[in-house]
């Protein structure tokens, strides 16, 4: 039987993998803007846009269904994961279909069909990575998670050294970099669901329409979070250049960096939400860690908002330098979400996606209409302001939801009470015995 590891050892560990995928990401984020300068990095963040957010609606939240009835053991495993396989294969084919149809009505012209037929192939793929992802959670395999972020790194940082540096191929040569990336995932995430079950290609009894219909409500709430994420990328696209997108694509990623901590903080929540049977114990663990990241997550916003023009100049040069403003106009709203990253995890593991599709649908429509009014008053900047006022709309929203739904005053989501300071200093107390303890033994 496996032992299952505690809350925060999870959080740690997922934080630290997290961490060095980051210093990762900025290796090759550099790479990549450099190599292909400010148009050919729009051209492929603007090819991959619709391809993924297809991939978040297609996925019909099969990922996070799959992580509640395998945790909750529901269903058998074996049975649970025949029926994903035939959802994925369905799945692969309508959203290639819409995809394709999509690039027909206009970005064949300007892209070619080589370079998107790269992207439409990395939606079966990707598709078939989350739906074992949500084994994965299921069955608490937090630290195979983490691994597979490792290897995304390291193939991605190779493929990306090899192809686009070495051989030349440019913008080609990046997007190969992302099929490659997901297919190693594929191949890893298979040998590891296989000592658990056997894949086949069978639908068993009404196990599909139940992940659907359970998991509906988590895919549409996704893909309007996604669409809210990147439709300031798609506006983009069409009022202005892929020059001015990949600048805009640099500081997004930059200040979107500030996620990683509440991202693996969801990760952990997610799967322990969904395989609690106490729904009290869930919304304390949930709210401790939100209240808890609340104050470095400010420090590091207010660092970034001071460093960004250094770190833009000297990591991505002078050519992306219009991405200081994006960055700066950007993390507020992006400090915001992450009380709805942290909460969102924890209504999602407990079945209760549909909060933050309702939440969401009225962010989306403010951002759509933001975006139509700034972008071609401020350009980028506008894009970023439009971002920053649906984000923090969104956020506030949804923390008054949470705390009605879950039964506790608003204020318990930012205040620290006596239990988080017990718990601070006793951490605390604990690392310095252990640094003192090294110390001695060297």
């Amino acid at each position: 039987m496996e032992r299952k590891k505690s809350t925060s050892f999870q959080v740690v560990t997922t934080f630290g993998v997290k961490m060095l995928v980051l210093f990762g990401s900025f290796i090759i984020s550099i790479i990549l803007a450099r190599a292909l300068g400010p148009e050919g990095k729009g051209i492929v963040t603007a090819i991959f846009v619709v391809p993924n957010l297809i991939i978040s609606l297609a996925d019909l939240g099969v990922r996070q269904a799959t992580t509640y009835f395998v945790g909750r053991k529901i269903y058998p495993l074996q049975d649970i994961l025949s029926s994903v396989m035939v959802m994925w294969l369905i799945t692969s084919i309508i959203s290639l279909v819409v995809v394709s149809a999509y690039f027909f009505t206009g970005p064949s012209h300007v892209y070619g069909w080589g370079l998107l037929s790269i992207a439409l192939l990395t939606i079966p793929i990707s598709l078939f990575n989350n739906y074992i992802t949500g084994v994965l959670l299921g069955k608490e395999r937090i630290g195979v998670v983490n691994l597979s972020g490792l290897f995304s790194f390291i193939v991605n940082l190779f493929s990306l050294v090899l192809l686009v540096s070495i051989f030349h191929l440019g913008v080609h040569g990046a997007a190969i970099t992302q099929v490659l990336v997901a297919f190693v995932l594929m191949i890893y995430g298979y040998f590891i669901v296989s000592k658990y079950a056997k894949f086949r290609f069978k639908s068993i009894q009404s196990i599909p329409m139940e992940l659907t219909k359970k998991g509906i409500s988590y895919a549409l709430a996704l893909f309007i979070l996604n669409l809210n994420y990147r439709v300031d990328i798609i506006l983009l696209e069409r009022f202005t250049d892929t020059n001015e997108v990949g600048v805009y694509s640099v500081g997004v990623s930059l200040a979107e960096l500030i996620w990683q901590l509440p991202a693996a903080i969801g990760i952990v929540i997610f799967s322990k939400s969904a395989t609690s049977l106490n729904e009290n114990e869930a919304i304390e663990r949930s709210t401790r860690l939100l209240r808890i990241t609340w104050l470095p997550l400010f420090l590091i916003c207010l660092l970034f908002w001071l460093l960004s023009p250094l770190m833009v100049s000297y990591l991505y040069g002078d050519e992306y330098i219009e991405a200081v403003s994006v960055i700066r106009w950007l993390l507020p709203g992006v400090l915001m979400m992450v009380l709805f990253k942290i909460l969102n995890a924890d209504l999602a593991g407990r079945g209760y996606p549909i909060f933050a599709l309702h939440v969401y649908i009225i962010t989306f429509l403010l951002n759509v209409v933001l975006n139509l009014v700034l972008i071609p008053r401020e350009g980028m900047n506008g894009s970023a302001i439009a971002s920053t006022i649906s984000y923090t709309v969104g956020a506030i929203i949804f923390g008054v939801v949470y705390a009605r739904k879950s039964g506790i005053k608003i204020h318990t989501l930012f205040v620290l009470n006596r239990d988080d300071y017990n718990l601070l200093r006793n951490l605390f107390k604990q690392l310095t015995l252990k640094a003192r303890y090294s110390q001695r033994k060297i």
